[in-house]
C-alpha cells in the first residue's frame, strides 16, 4: 500500500493534515485536543472506503507513526482502544497512543 503527504492546492488551506493512499484514497487525520491521540476520517461519499479497507489503511498509519517515534525517543505504544464512528457520509477511526515507559 503506497501511502504518502501531499500538499493540497494553493486554493484551499488545510486545517487538518492529509495523506494520499494507492494515488486515489484521501485520508484526512488531525491531533486531538484532548488526548494524546489522532483522529483519521475517510469520505465515503467521494471514494466509498469500507471500513475494512480504512482500518487496514489506519493500522499501517499507527504502525509508521510508532516505528517513527523510536527515532525521536519517545516509544509511542498503542491504547489499543479505538473509536470508530461512522455515518452515511464519513467514517473516523481515532486512535489513542500512550508513551512506553522508561523502567
Amino acid at each position: 500500500m503506497k501511502i504518502e503527504f501531499y500538499i493540497p492546492s494553493d486554493e484551499f488551506i488545510p486545517s487538518t493534515l492529509r495523506l494520499k493512499v494507492d494515488d486515489e484514497i484521501d485520508v484526512y487525520y488531525e491531533k486531538l485536543q484532548t488526548d494524546f491521540g489522532y483522529r483519521f476520517t475517510f469520505f465515503k461519499f467521494q471514494q466509498g472506503v469500507s471500513r475494512e479497507t480504512a482500518t487496514e489503511i489506519v493500522n499501517q498509519i499507527v504502525a509508521r507513526m510508532v516505528s517513527q517515534s523510536y527515532d525521536h525517543g519517545s516509544q509511542w505504544r498503542e491504547n489499543g482502544v479505538r473509536h470508530i464512528i461512522e455515518n452515511d457520509y464519513e467514517l473516523n477511526i481515532t486512535v489513542f497512543f500512550r508513551v512506553r515507559d522508561a523502567g
